[in-house]
């Protein structure tokens, strides 16, 4: 039996990817920005931002379809809820 919120965690999985991605290029290009400019100050903030928008991402869309438990850590590679112990793709029960 599929939960009907089962497409909101890859969603979630998904765009917390994107965020972190995102979030890693700005950081990059905030170090190679000369010291103490305005321009690395913007891309620093913007850093925090995305860091702040993928822990939002997490907490409202990285729940277990399943039995509902939010998972925040490992939430790029877990293959099963750790609560209910469901694969997170099929539903079926992981030993």
């Amino acid at each position: 039996m599929k939960a009907k919120f089962d497409r909101t965690f890859e969603y979630g999985r998904k765009m917390a990817k994107s965020c972190v991605l995102f979030a890693v290029v700005l950081c990059v290009l905030g170090l190679f920005m000369p010291q103490g400019t305005y321009l690395q100050v913007i891309l620093i903030a913007a850093t925090l931002a995305m860091l702040a928008a993928t822990v939002v991402v997490m907490y409202k869309f990285c729940r277990c379809p399943y039995c509902g438990k939010r998972i925040m850590l490992g939430v790029l590679r877990v293959k099963s809820c750790p609560r209910c112990r469901r694969s997170l793709t099929t539903g079926k029960k992981m030993k």
